[in-house]
């Protein structure tokens, strides 16, 4: 009897481990693309050992385990299995990729179960059954979290969590979490809550189900045991080799990784500014300030300077383009998306035209301290949280740096930068950024109420976007009114990081182009213009040529009429010697050609 009863145990055992391994390894093979026969004797190998850390505990304690105790744990396992690989492969299916390896997430679904089971039943050895229901459904709430954010991401974007929105995700700070749950509504945000409550009461309840571990020997000595030699080498291998590659924490981690290297910027920062060599051929022989403003998702095809047909949210702009001492370009693109990628090639050397890293390269704020300027840096985008950005670390190079709100305790308007330009002496050469919240995302938190012009009885759509572009066109006025009448105004360019598109909801991929065709002007003093008359011909002739923000970097050293190892004229609209033709230049990382905007 005893023999029929073991026999009946490992038949039943092998054949629990035989549809596991077979189940997962089809998933597997399903929702990856391009695998070798290498991939594919590799990755069995190592599905059957995780296979085998799932079924293991079920068989070991299969006296006190009842079928619903199991389910909260089969559910995690499920989560992962199912979902890292369904949405990636549902997004990156009709891409042309020709590898997606989806095994990492399988891995780490019945690694979880078997781990989950086996530290539940050692907590059950050492404290009473509530305590250990609680602490495991709390894992388990835990372990469930980044599939539920994958969910969510899915429904959102209809995309996986790619590199770009992992970048957004580092790069967000407080405020903007804070305002992104307030977009979301206080039902939603309240459901999300209740659902997680939900989730942990019934966990909890269904852990509870578990028949008492036996009160003999073989019982006090078998669970912990057996517990340690599956929980020790399974969180062993999970953490070594197996979450590091899973999906989405191998893109989390390449972006970190993007961080730490974009964070050597600092540390050969002195190296290189003591290295460089910078020449200004007509230097200004008096006090007089350069101002570069960088705007916020803001699109030219919707502002009124650039379309007469579109709402008068541009008057002062508007105005502006009759005056010869402003020269409003019309074919500007962003090269990228979002706000960090852009200014790491807009404000350094670095664009998608040459080799030149990030963290190797100069930056125009380096270029003004060589030539004696007095560095700047005031921003109204927040400080916390995007310490080790490019733009941080290129922002920490000035002079002087200030963010309107160091601990973004709440939004500020863009007209707060105002009182930044008052601390600035006009009796000494000025170089000055100023980085605007301008029409970013939620757009009603960008202006006062006074600003609340449009009205099409919808909430952060065409209307609140075209007060930001009211709102910003005020800034600019009152920015270049100030500097003009009070510190020597020489020069001023504007551009923004990218575009929006108010009707397309918040987006951490590439979607059409409206949200890469970018405003951008120059205005150029009548004393600038006698020092300096080829560069402002060229940039008057050079006006409806197509340009990508990329190249900022050029087009400033070629506005302060350089010469230096570091500045390439062939890349500057400055420069008689521009050579790029629309047919050249290309966006969304150098991936996509001006040509294929077939709207413009």
């Amino acid at each position: 009897m005893k023999h029929a009863i073991l026999f009946r145990r490992i038949v039943t055992s092998t054949l629990l481990f035989a549809i596991v391994f077979s189940l997962c390894f089809a998933w597997y093979y399903a929702t990856s693309i391009g695998l070798g026969d290498d991939n594919l004797r590799y990755d069995a190998v190592g599905l059957a050992a995780a296979a085998a850390a799932a079924v293991l505990p079920v068989i070991l304690y299969r006296c006190t385990l009842r079928v619903v105790s199991l389910l909260p744990g089969i559910f995690i396992a499920l989560s992962w299995i199912i979902t890292g690989p369904y949405v990636s492969y549902a997004t990156f299916a009709a891409s042309g990729i020709i590898y997606l390896n989806n095994m990492y997430d399988i891995y780490i679904g019945l690694y979880l179960f078997g781990l989950t089971l086996c530290t539940y039943m050692l907590f059950r050895r050492f404290s009473n059954d509530k305590t250990a229901a609680l602490v495991t459904s709390i894992l388990q709430i835990i372990e469930l979290m980044i599939p539920i954010i994958q969910w969510i991401y899915y429904a959102l974007y209809s995309s996986c969590i790619t590199t770009s929105g992992a970048l957004i995700m580092y790069q967000t700070n407080i405020s903007e979490t804070g305002e992104y749950l307030h977009s979301l509504g206080i039902f939603h945000v309240v459901g999300i809550i209740l659902m997680l409550l939900i989730c942990l009461t019934t966990f909890f309840f269904v852990e509870t189900k578990t028949l008492p571990i036996p009160k003999n020997n073989w019982g006090k000595l078998s669970v912990p045991i057996f517990a340690l030699l599956i929980i020790i080498p399974s969180a062993y291998v999970m953490a070594e080799s197996i979450v590091p590659e899973s999906f989405p924490i191998r893109l989390f981690l390449d972006t970190h990784d993007y961080l730490q290297q974009s964070s050597l910027y600092a540390t050969n920062h002195a190296e290189k500014y003591k290295a460089l060599q910078v020449v200004q051929k007509n230097p200004a022989h008096s006090p007089n300030t350069v101002i570069v403003v960088i705007g916020e998702s803001e699109t030219r095809t919707l502002m009124n300077a650039y379309d007469p047909k579109h709402v008068q949210n541009t008057p002062w702009l508007t105005g502006e383009k009759s005056n010869p001492n402003f020269t409003l370009f019309t074919n500007v693109y962003s090269c990228a998306w979002y706000t960090v990628p852009v200014l790491e090639h807009a404000l350094t050397e670095s664009n998608f035209y040459n080799t030149k890293q990030f963290n190797q390269s100069t930056s125009i704020i380096d270029i003004a301290k060589k030539l004696g300027y007095k560095t700047y840096w005031f921003s109204n985008q927040g400080s916390i949280g995007i310490a080790d950005t490019p733009i941080t670390l290129v922002a920490n190079t000035a002079d002087v740096a200030k963010w309107t709100d160091k601990d973004n305790k709440e939004s500020r308007y863009d007209e707060s930068l105002l009182d930044f330009l008052k601390q600035v002496n006009p009796n000494e050469n000025n170089f000055i950024v100023l980085h605007l919240m301008g029409s970013h995302i939620e757009y009603r938190n960008r202006y006062p109420k006074s600003f609340h012009k449009f009205d099409d009885g919808t909430l952060n759509e065409q209307a609140d976007f075209d007060n930001t572009v009211l709102y910003t066109d005020l800034i600019l006025s009152q920015i270049y009114q100030y500097a003009h009448d009070n510190l020597h105004l020489d020069a001023m360019v504007y551009f923004s990081d990218h575009g929006s598109d108010p009707m397309v909801r918040r987006q951490p991929d590439p979607t059409g182009f409206t949200v890469l065709r970018i405003p951008m002007f120059c205005y150029l003093s009548n004393q600038y213009e006698q020092r300096n008359p080829d560069v402002v011909r060229t940039l008057k002739h050079n006006q409806n040529a197509f340009f990508t923000n990329d190249l900022l970097y050029e087009l400033v050293c070629g506005i302060l009429n350089i010469k230096s190892p570091n500045y390439d004229e062939s890349y500057s609209l400055a420069s008689p010697k521009w050579k790029m033709k629309r047919k050249d230049l290309v966006t969304r990382f150098g991936e996509t050609s001006l040509m294929d905007d077939t709207a413009f």
